[in-house]
């Protein structure tokens, strides 16, 4: 959008010079009694969108001419064309919003441009697919459920070009966050019963042997795109979906009569294009330890990013006073305990935002800070004493606006 918005700006300057300049170059050939370019191709001129500029010239030059028609012509002619260029602008930052359920959590789109609804359809019908044929493995459809299908039996899976892009992008996380993000946790996921109606704090013997059946390097894709991987291995995209479908999302916009966006999938945020009327896009951060509504602070944010918070408040139980959430800490089979109650990412590709928030929240703050260097990625975290950290790239963006936190200098 904006490459064609830099021509649109380059042809509009142009051609307005031309305007201006032609009524220049006539003046000057009247006066020295030369021959004169035809009202019909200084009218030409102003049609093409240079009347502004005619205009103009006609006025420094003190441009006259024999017709009152072409007096009144031009003005008009500008007339027109700025009615017709707020009728583009108004449909151009028409706003449609829609909210739906998808991917197990809401899914809210505002999108500006003339073909919002029918963009917004298309959109919730992109994610529900994504997540029924590829990355649900509750679906009994999805490629996923079918990889581990084979996984389960020995058998080798050939990945196509979609699925092997995020199997690489997630593996090469889980390397880097030393395991810290893994993949292949679901079995403990499974045991613990978090997402399910009826969760429970499992026996350690339990926990060891779930932990048996999880690691993230025993899966090996090979040159040509062959997945293997020992025969309890199973992938959990969990970590990465929301990611996944706003990288989805996005690599579409480009063709799409669309000016901006703010696509928001659980915890996961895409910002595209150019907000109405200029500035930054402004997006809330949670409060983790308040109401669903309420803010920790407010980031300012420009395209292209996407923005992942992960936190012990999104899915928990209590049981005896402890807090048990839905995040693993993948070497102990237990809730993260690092100290850290929610973090932030923003980067540009949605699988890395997603991924890295989960892993960071299981590494801590201080093990984080080299693995969003790596990535060239910044966050925000929040400790359980309502501390609040700000990677360098964001300190000028992020507000902190919640009174019961405090914000942390790097010294400290």
């Amino acid at each position: 959008m904006e490459h064609w918005e830099t021509i649109a700006g380059i042809y509009f300057l142009g051609i307005n010079l031309l305007g201006f300049l032609s009524m220049g170059i006539d003046k000057k050939r009247a006066k020295d009694g030369e021959w004169r370019i035809s009202e019909r191709s200084l009218f030409f001129v102003a049609l093409l969108g240079g009347s502004l500029g005619s205009i103009l010239g006609m006025q420094v030059f003190r441009h006259k001419t024999k017709h009152r028609s072409f007096r009144l012509g031009m003005p008009l002619i500008l007339a027109v064309q700025l009615i017709l260029l707020g009728i583009l602008l108004g449909l151009s930052g028409k706003r449609t919003e829609r909210t739906d359920f998808v991917m197990a959590t809401v899914m809210t789109q505002v999108l500006y441009g003339p073909d919002g609804k029918e963009l917004a359809d298309e959109d919730y019908q992109i994610v529900s697919e994504l997540e029924r044929d590829y990355l649900s493995w509750r679906s009994g459809q999805s490629s996923v459920t079918e990889i581990n299908t084979a996984l389960s039996r020995g058998e080798a899976v050939a990945l196509d070009a979609r699925e092997r892009q995020w199997l690489e992008d997630g593996l090469a996380l889980c390397r880097d966050s030393k395991g810290a993000l893994d993949i292949t946790i679901h079995p403990v996921i499974a045991l613990w019963g978090i997402e399910t109606d009826t969760p429970q704090v499992p026996k350690k013997e339990e926990i060891q042997q779930a932990l048996t059946h999880t690691g993230y390097d025993r899966l090996t894709i090979s040159e040509d795109g062959i997945l293997t991987g020992r025969n309890d291995s199973s992938i959990d995209y969990g970590a990465l979906g929301k990611g996944i479908a706003c990288d989805e999302l996005r690599s579409r916009f480009a063709n799409r009569n669309l000016t901006g966006a703010v696509i928001s999938i659980g915890g996961t945020i895409l910002v595209y294009g150019r907000k109405p009327g200029g500035g930054d896009w402004q997006i809330g951060i949670r409060d983790p330890r308040g109401t669903s509504g309420s803010l920790l602070g407010t980031l300012k944010l420009r395209e292209p990013a996407v923005v992942s918070t992960s936190g012990d408040y999104e899915r928990y139980f209590e049981e005896d006073g402890i807090r048990y959430h839905h995040i693993f800490n993948p070497d102990t089979g237990y809730p993260a305990d690092s100290g850290l109650i929610s973090v932030t990412v923003v980067s540009e590709k949605g699988i890395v935002s997603d991924g890295l928030s989960t892993a960071c929240l299981v590494a801590g703050y201080r093990e984080s800070l080299p693995l969003l260097e790596q990535y060239q990625a910044d966050a925000i975290f929040v400790t359980e004493n309502r501390e609040v950290y700000v990677t360098e790239g964001l300190k000028d963006r992020f507000s902190l606006t919640a009174e019961a936190y405090r914000y942390m200098n790097e010294e400290e």
